[in-house]
């Protein structure tokens, strides 16, 4: 028997990782992807790993992702406002692609 599975890179993380963190020196926008990329990081493997954690320890992890991206700069508050929306973006159920698409 022959399973369906979808090809291509996981969509369930798109939210999370199109997400608009600031601009780069040159003034192109600079995404949670091409941060994560940027950094040497896979962005869909981050983004599964801070998906499975509690929400604080989450948090935590990727406020030290970001302080450590100095490509932009972002006051301690900024960031923190930043962070907490892009963890919330993957603990919603809206951060899945569409209906049924979820593992």
């Amino acid at each position: 028997m022959t399973e369906n599975r979808p090809t291509g890179l996981d969509t369930r993380y798109d939210r999370f990782l199109q997400t608009k963190i600031g601009a780069g020196s040159n003034g192109t926008p600079v995404t949670t992807l091409s941060m994560l990329a940027r950094l040497g990081l896979d962005p869909w493997q981050v983004a599964h790993e801070l998906s499975t954690m509690s929400k604080e320890a989450a948090r935590e992890k990727l406020d030290t992702v970001m302080i450590n991206f100095t490509d932009i700069t972002h006051s301690a508050e900024n960031r923190q406002n930043i962070v907490t929306g892009l963890i919330m973006s993957l603990h919603t159920p809206k951060s899945y692609g569409p209906a049924g698409s979820r593992p």
